[in-house]
């Protein structure tokens, strides 16, 4: 049985839309937000199952991670290459 994923904007699918898509060839993507709210897809999972790992462990390293490193990889994240260089 796959691992519940939280609520929130999490998501596997595939692109394509094929007749059987139980059977069919294409590899799943996954969507979600990044720390900065960002929309982010990662594709290339080959299995349903492989898709929800990397979900969950996307979600798990999300909740592990302190407040404080948050706000600052935010932080940084928001920065143009010009502010982070100085």
């Amino acid at each position: 049985m796959a691992p519940q994923l939280a609520r929130g904007m999490r998501s596997f699918f595939k692109d394509r839309g094929c007749a059987r898509p139980t059977r069919c060839p294409h590899a799943y993507t996954i969507r979600f937000r990044n720390g900065l709210g960002k929309q982010i897809e990662e594709g290339g999972f080959d299995t349903q199952d492989d898709a929800i790992e990397r979900l969950t462990q996307i979600y798990a390293e999300k909740k592990c991670t302190t407040p404080s490193v948050a706000e600052a990889r935010r932080e940084l994240g928001q920065k143009t290459v010009a502010e982070y260089a100085k």
